[in-house]
């Protein structure tokens, strides 16, 4: 009996031996996975390296601290709901664009941004090609922030320097003033130019020639009788020419005897009077190519699309766009591809796309025609 007892106990024994042995193989092999899965998630998260990975799950266990917590509390630390302060870099002018800091009260983001000069208060002693190029410069300053925005047209149909000077002298009330200072245009009768002259407080005054005579020398005679004036009655203002297009070929204007019927005759012409009259006369702040940007878009495959069928004035769904994105660059100093325009919907996309390149290339190059990518 005693020696059965024996050895059941001794088989109790075995069998417990045996099972713990199992148990703590399994403690081993279960904490040995559990190693190598945090030395994965480590080096996920590039925390630490993997030799050392047993000293931080030791770490992780007595700080409660893992590494997805880590990693949350960058990124909790990465969302700062930032609260911009602007400040002044570099304060916009006419011709000049300005520069804006922002600056988190909360962190240490900041970025700089460009802006447009805030106020442009533009009276255009001109004609139709006047009131072509400055139709929707009201809309483009707008839609880049300008905050005060007014611009006057004096409008009489063809009319050329020497006119300007007759009417100056005569106080002649025969003008049309087309004006938008709140978004819509209105129309006044009977104007003399020394009735908006008077204002005196305009930032930009513009003036051009006839088209027919923009590219004759002997139109220029009163060039500087009109600028005289102007500058008299408006001496902090600046004084800006307006180079204009030629006629595009098939227009009823360019003749054998106009220009030998050559569009891009009639263009140089007009470049040659610009830089040997208007330019050397010293009378001038600055010339705004709006004519070069009209050549440009003229080569590119909406061509026929810059005009009205009689190949002088502009189109209003792209010619206007064209011109009076050609001012609004000019006046504010931002690149073509830099603004609000660029993405603003306002024309179709191939119309957009012509209008920044021809733009851009206009005031790199305002001498020459620039053969536009656009071709197909």
């Amino acid at each position: 009996m005693k020696k059965a007892i024996c050895l059941w106990l001794v088989l109790v024994l075995m069998i417990a031996t045996f099972t713990g042995c199992n148990k703590v193989d399994t403690q081993q092999s279960n904490l040995s996975d559990e190693v190598i899965v945090e030395e994965i998630i480590i080096n996920d998260n590039n925390s630490i390296n993997s030799e050392n990975s047993s000293d931080v799950l030791s770490q992780g266990e007595s700080s409660n601290n893992t590494p997805s917590d880590v990693t949350q509390q960058e990124n909790n630390n990465s969302e700062c709901t930032h609260q911009y302060v602007e400040s002044v870099v570099q304060a916009a002018q006419l011709f000049k664009v300005g520069t804006k800091k922002y600056t988190c009260s909360k962190c240490s983001d900041s970025y700089e941004k460009t802006y447009p000069v805030e106020k442009i208060k533009l009276l255009s002693i001109s004609n139709s090609y006047g009131k072509n190029a400055l139709w929707e410069l009201y809309d483009i300053c707008k839609a880049e922030g300008v905050k005060e925005i007014d611009i006057a047209v004096m409008y009489i149909a063809g009319c050329s320097l020497d006119k300007h000077w007759e009417n100056i002298q005569n106080n002649n009330a025969e003008y049309e003033v087309f004006r938008n200072n709140n978004g819509n245009w209105t129309s006044t009768q009977n104007c003399t130019i020394d009735s908006l002259l008077a204002e005196g407080d305009w930032d930009v005054i513009t003036t051009q020639n006839s088209s027919g005579l923009s590219g004759k020398t002997d139109g220029y005679q009163n060039l500087n009788n009109v600028a005289d004036y102007i500058k008299s009655k408006c001496p902090n203002s600046k004084l800006v020419w307006h180079q204009i297009w030629g006629y595009q070929e098939g227009s009823q204007w360019l003749t054998p005897n106009n220009y030998n019927g050559d569009e891009k005759l009639m263009y140089q012409s007009i470049v040659d009077c610009t830089n040997d009259i208007v330019i050397a006369s010293g009378k001038f702040d600055s010339v705004v190519p709006v004519g070069a940007a009209i050549m440009n878009a003229r080569t590119s495959k909406l061509k026929n699309q810059v005009h009205l069928d009689d190949g002088s004035h502009l189109s209003e769904e792209f010619g206007y766009y064209v011109a009076a994105y050609t001012w609004y660059c000019h006046l504010t100093g931002q690149g073509a591809y830099d603004t609000k325009f660029a993405s603003s919907g306002m024309i179709s996309t191939d119309m957009l796309n012509i209008t920044l390149e021809s733009v851009k290339n206009a005031i790199e190059n305002p001498n020459k025609i620039t053969q536009s990518y656009y071709t197909n």
